[in-house]
């Protein structure tokens, strides 16, 4: 780092309130592993198992392991919500059906193949602790959910793609926002939430410790915690858990106040980190001041800075962005945008879902908004529609954001 940009990082950091970083951290952490073959940590960049640099650009497989009702077409409702209106419907055996239906026919290896055809080298995969550990069985883990990762993750060493797998739900969940499918009990009010996220990670990390198909294990989604020093406890106590289990795999830390701040972080979790922020720029134009605070970030700290989630703007917005998360100075390891696939909604998605589907329509919209209420016939009618057009046959590819994007068309 030179003078002029240590000055930058330390005028920028005292402006965010960071605390004082202590780059040795704890004592105990472990080592980097000699001649790591997956993508690792080299200071603040990534690189490949050559040692090269590496830029993470991809999607996010949003809809699928984790709902968002409105990545269907329908509202701001979370997952359990969501299943909540489908048993009322169809009664708990169909809507449990859908949900296992949905796991496995969502994202197919076509999806995969197809993002690595147009030039993309990594997806970002969001799941609930639930596909993996129903709440009424704490620390069982089910055969269906492993099977389901365990195929995306061979469809991605298949097509030359890396996977990070995102906790987008751990028990309790980390926020009260919808797509964090939170309970009434948090993961920050019960020590047995916090319990079994950490043996959950430790689960994963050595089920998938030698997996060529994965990148890396994003911890927590958008963690709100009460306070800041709770997020950085959990995360040494999942980082410490997967250690024990898998040291070469990268660690994906995300900051507090949805993926936003990093003044939590007064040293490194672990060995062979990186950072993750999250960026939607609703409200003015602040990306510049933001890149440059996160590239701050990442040098102060020599910990590498890479965009988890950003999208659902305007094409220009949109296309802008991505432009500027890969330029050669932005300081940062490429991107994930959200997301690959979606109803349309105003904003434009890689691969929108534009088949017509009017008995679904009414199905996802009674769902959100509790009126005109469908039949089970018209329900049932509706999801057919539903599977049928999710397929990569049936929907629409947007060149003019893929071009955007970095797709190569």
């Amino acid at each position: 780092m030179t003078p002029k940009s240590a000055l930058l990082c330390a005028v920028v950091l005292a402006g965010c309130g960071q605390p004082q970083w202590n780059p040795d951290g704890d004592p105990a952490l472990p080592p980097q592993p000699a001649n790591n073959p997956f993508i690792h940590q080299d200071g603040p960049r990534l690189v490949d198992g050559r040692g090269d640099p590496v830029s993470l650009v991809g999607m996010n497989l949003g809809g699928w392991l984790l709902w968002e009702s409105w990545v269907w077409g329908g509202g701001w409702q979370s997952e359990k919500d969501t299943l909540v209106r489908f048993t009322e419907l169809l009664g708990e055996d169909e809507a449990l059906a859908f949900q296992e239906r949905v796991r496995d026919r969502f994202i197919q290896e076509e999806d995969i193949a197809e993002q690595a055809r147009l030039g993309f080298n990594s997806v970002r995969i969001p799941f609930n602790h639930t596909l993996l550990e129903l709440d009424s069985a704490p620390f069982q883990y089910r055969p269906e959910g492993w099977a389901v990762l365990d195929r995306a993750l061979d469809w991605c060493q298949r097509h030359g793609i890396v996977a990070v797998l995102d906790l987008h739900s751990a028990p309790g969940g980390q926020s009260w926002a919808y797509m964090e499918d939170p309970d009434a009990e948090s993961l920050w009010d019960v020590e047995e939430n916090r319990a079994r996220t950490v043996a959950l990670w430790k689960a994963i990390a050595e089920r998938y410790a030698n997996h060529p198909g994965v990148a890396g294990y994003d911890l927590l989604n958008e963690p709100r915690p009460y306070g800041g020093d709770a997020l950085f406890d959990l995360y040494k106590r999942i980082a410490a858990a997967i250690r024990e289990v898998d040291p070469r795999h990268l660690i994906i830390v995300e900051g507090s106040g949805g993926s936003s701040d990093f003044s939590i972080f007064t040293s490194p979790v672990t060995s062979n980190q990186a950072y993750s922020f999250h960026m939607y720029t609703w409200v003015g134009d602040p990306r510049l001041e933001e890149i440059a605070r996160y590239r701050a970030v990442s040098q102060a700290h020599g910990i590498p800075m890479w965009n988890g989630e950003f999208g659902e703007e305007s094409l220009e917005m949109e296309t802008s962005t991505a432009a500027l998360y890969t330029a050669p100075d932005s300081g940062l390891s490429g991107f994930s945008f959200w997301t690959w696939k979606k109803v349309p909604n105003g904003a434009p998605a890689p691969l929108g879902v534009t088949a017509d589907m009017p008995n679904w329509s009414k199905l996802i919209n009674w769902v959100a908004r509790g009126f005109n209420r469908p039949t089970r016939e018209e329900a049932l009618r509706g999801i057919e529609e539903f599977f049928e057009a999710i397929k990569l046959a049936n929907g629409t590819l947007d060149r003019d954001l893929l071009v955007g994007l970095g797709a190569q068309m």
